[in-house]
């Protein structure tokens, strides 16, 4: 029998991890996230106190997030053909720019919400490019039977980050203000510029001269779409991505005007909003261990399954909450049900492409989440301003639980998501043809064509 230490050596994790390129990768980017969570925190609980207007915190997140849907296409296109060394290193420096800038403007006293709207809006342009390349960079670091195991790992990266990030943040907020989670961020993407130049993998492009238009535009659609699997999982992605994230954009609302945590003061309301995060991240990192125990595993369909439900019930639930104590558990089975599900659809969609189309395959994966959540964060966000003016009901709270439309505000957003995610969750489980066959990489003989539904 093997021991401990034996068994421990012999672990997928610590196999992922003797990859020196994967080290580099994964502690650059969780310093890099970790520093984006830290203005994350920062910047939404000061649009939120600057506006007091749920839109207006919910555009912030739309204008960060809409260059993906109109160009998410293309940039994941462009990866299978520039160089990503370039690419990832020229975008971290806009990044870097961009977050100083707002450290500037704040610290002096000129910022306006307008500004932060626009560098949202600039920075989601770099990120339309930034994301496909860098996702794709697992696969070049790692050999394909260990991808499967990586990609959570390299999740867990911005999970983790998200789980120190806002405990950072939080106290950085309190003691030294906006302008420090700014410029701390700021300085952070320097630790991707350095995983970037430390990586040995060629990240040079695949392809080599020009590529047809209409390859690069459409070649990525055309395949997803073609293979019953991958449209299945684009599908019920693209669902929770619109009607199952809009709560992080407006998750300052949630906690200080739901939760009533801005009636306690400012110092209640930052620490609220920093441990709801936490919470969060906490369940993401569950989640994580959970997917990577199973990266080997043939029921990949039930894990997507299971967590498109949970994370329909758990919304709902929330929309009933009215105590932080209750809340925060039920942030985090939201974290780990959403996880899951993205983090099991992103290995399913590296594994069923083949390399010469990961890229642009995958940038479909990159638009369900950033391409269309925006707009379910512009809407859900709608909805929660108008419906304050809404006809509000008078039923008898039960413990820490009201109805949400007794309160209106993100509790009926939060109520409206959760049941369209539980619609997706009924045709999950219903379908049988979609979500079947999807270890194809178990599978030797396996070509790498798609699985065209006849």
């Amino acid at each position: 029998m093997k021991s401990t230490v034996q068994r421990w050596s012999d672990s997928k994790i610590v196999r992922i991890f003797k990859y020196s390129d994967f080290r580099y990768y994964w502690i650059g980017a969780f310093v890099s996230f970790s520093g984006s969570w830290i203005q994350r925190i920062a910047e939404g609980y000061f649009v939120f106190q600057l506006t007091n207007d749920e839109s207006k915190l919910a555009f912030v997140s739309f204008c960060s997030s809409i260059p993906v849907f109109f160009l998410g296409f293309v940039a994941g296109s462009l990866t299978d053909v520039v160089d990503r060394r370039k690419l990832l290193i020229i975008s971290q420096l806009l990044y870097a720019a961009g977050a100083i800038y707002l450290a500037i403007a704040t610290w002096r006293g000129f910022v306006t919400y307008y500004q932060i709207v626009f560098v949202a809006l600039l920075l989601g342009f770099v990120a339309s490019f930034e994301m496909p390349a860098r996702q794709s960079i697992v696969s070049r670091v790692v050999t394909k039977q260990d991808l499967a195991t990586a990609i959570p790992l390299t999740a867990m990266t911005f999970n983790a980050a998200r789980i120190v990030g806002p405990a950072i943040g939080t106290w950085i907020l309190t003691i030294f203000g906006v302008a420090m989670c700014y410029f701390l961020n700021g300085v952070s993407f320097l630790a991707l510029i350095w995983v970037v130049i430390m990586i040995k993998a060629d990240l040079s492009p695949l392809r080599q001269g020009k590529e047809p238009i209409k390859d690069l535009l459409f070649e990525g659609v055309i395949y997803t779409f073609r293979d019953v699997r991958l449209r299945t999982l684009f599908l019920l992605e693209t669902l929770t991505g619109f009607a199952g994230l809009f709560y992080l954009g407006l998750l300052p609302a949630i906690t200080g005007e739901t939760l009533g945590l801005d009636k306690l003061g400012p110092t209640a309301s930052k620490a609220g909003l920093g441990i709801a995060t936490t919470s969060i991240g906490i369940g993401a990192i569950i989640g994580l261990i959970f997917v990577t125990a199973k990266s080997e595993s043939p029921h990949r369909d039930k894990i997507i399954k299971f967590s498109i439900t949970l994370l329909g019930v758990s919304l709902v639930a929330l929309s009933f909450v009215r105590s932080a104590i209750v809340a925060y558990p039920l942030f985090s089975l939201v974290g780990a049900a959403a996880i899951m599900q993205f983090n099991t659809t992103n290995a399913l969609f590296q594994i069923l492409a083949p390399e010469k189309r990961r890229g642009r395959v995958l940038a479909m994966h990159i638009w369900t989440l950033n391409g269309l959540s925006p707009f379910g964060v512009l809407l859900f966000g709608w909805i929660a301003k108008q419906s304050h003016a809404w006809p509000k009901t008078t039923f008898n709270d039960f413990g820490p639980w009201r109805m949400p439309t007794n309160v209106q505000g993100p509790s009926i957003s939060l109520l409206i998501g959760g049941c369209l995610v539980l619609i997706g969750a009924v045709w999950a489980w219903s379908s049988k043809r979609g979500l079947s066959n999807l270890t194809p990489d178990l599978d030797p003989n396996w070509s790498g064509e798609p699985n065209i539904e006849k």
